[in-house]
């Protein structure tokens, strides 16, 4: 994959991870509302299964955007100069 690739793969898996993650969050703390805008809703289980959903996917985004980071190797900047 070039580098152009790895840069948006990282940068979309740091998306998801965050929206996801809130979501999670949200849910967890506000149980009356709709995770994500009822995107999720036909999710078999309830509140919880759309949780565990959401859950799965900020995983899968974090390795993802994870392992781009990883794979990019060095940018050339060195800190402290």
């Amino acid at each position: 994959m070039r580098e152009g690739g790895l840069a948006a793969l990282e940068a979309v898996g740091m998306v998801i991870t965050a929206l996801a993650g809130q979501a999670v969050i949200h849910g967890l703390l506000d149980q009356d509302s709709e995770p994500l805008w009822g995107i999720f809703s036909g999710v078999p289980g309830g509140l919880a299964g759309q949780l565990v959903l959401l859950g799965f996917i900020a995983l899968v985004a974090m390795v993802s955007g994870g392992w781009a980071h990883t794979r990019r190797g060095p940018t050339g900047h060195r800190p402290g100069r």
